[in-house]
């Protein structure tokens, strides 16, 4: 699977791996997935907000999901992220 990784830090890399491996790649506890509407999934980790440590706010992954959000939305995405196709997923 083609995997765009957007890491916090702004770097940002393509990798060819597995699904099961996209959480560790993106150092995730969990995964949620945010609907780009344009079929592309956004990957990111589901516990980023709630559970210390906390990463760093995604400036570019923040950028991308604002995109897609109702206008005036404010929450932010945090830690590294990864952008897959959507039918790659199934």
């Amino acid at each position: 699977m083609n995997v765009h990784i957007i890491r916090a830090d702004g770097r940002e890399e393509r990798v060819n791996i597995h699904f099961d491996a996209i959480g560790k790649a993106i150092g995730a506890r969990g995964m949620d997935s945010v609907n780009l509407r344009d079929g592309r999934v956004m990957l990111v980790d589901d516990m980023g907000h709630i559970a210390a440590p906390y990463p760093p706010v995604n400036p570019k992954a923040t950028e991308i999901y604002w995109s897609v959000c109702r206008p005036g939305t404010t929450h932010t995405i945090v830690g590294d992220v990864a952008i897959v196709v959507d039918e790659e997923c199934a």
